[in-house]
């Protein structure tokens, strides 16, 4: 009777062990989880930040045109153009190729909302390239011819990569053609005024 008594008392002894050594086990198994959990919530969250970093990243270089870069090879570009964004703006400017030649120097810009809504400088010429009743027209060569029929300047497609060209031009009679990327050109023949802005409208069928 004693012998068994002592026998259960010590089943019961390591019962309570297993129980202790099983309590021990799920703790430090639910303590693991925990910690991995939040090890992956810090790894998702740096995760998320990268990607946010990269995002804004990718903003900014779309929000610079991306022809800026590619007039950085034509031989007639003399220097950038920075005009200022309103407000708190990011980044601050808009960077524009300014073009020259004969000493007379050009840009183009007009690609979507907000650059038409910038201010520009005041050059004397501005030419607006249009296909049909609405849509904006870009890569338009211009050639500029004296009165006399002197080519003055000649600028390719590739450094008009906007629908608005402007020309810093002295006041003089001027005969503009304009050619799209199809062959199709159109003339017109301008008087430029001093220290006004003309706008000349080409518009494709």
């Amino acid at each position: 009777m004693f012998h068994q008594r002592i026998n259960q008392i010590h089943r019961k002894g390591e019962v309570h062990a297993v129980r202790e050594r099983n309590a021990i086990t799920t703790g430090s198994t639910t303590a693991r989880q925990k910690n991995f959990g939040r090890a992956n919530g810090r790894f998702f969250a740096i995760l998320g930040l990268g990607a946010g970093i990269l995002m804004i990243l990718q903003w900014v270089t779309l929000s610079t045109p991306s022809w800026a870069a590619a007039g950085e090879a034509s031989e007639h570009l003399s220097k950038f153009l920075e005009i200022p964004l309103p407000g708190e703006s990011f980044p601050k400017n808009l960077k524009f190729p300014l073009y020259e030649q004969n000493n007379i120097q050009y840009f183009s810009a007009g690609l979507g909302k907000e650059e038409r809504s910038l201010p520009y400088p005041p050059y004397p010429l501005k030419l607006i390239f249009v296909k049909g009743k609405r849509a904006f027209l870009t890569s338009v060569a211009i050639e500029v011819l004296q009165k006399d029929g002197t080519n003055l300047i000649s600028i390719p497609g590739e450094e008009v990569q906007g629908p608005w060209l402007f020309l810093n031009l002295p006041a003089g009679k001027y005969v503009i053609k304009a050619t799209d990327s199809s062959g199709t050109t159109l003339e017109k023949t301008i008087n430029i005024a001093a220290k006004k802005t003309s706008t000349v409208h080409f518009r494709w069928p």
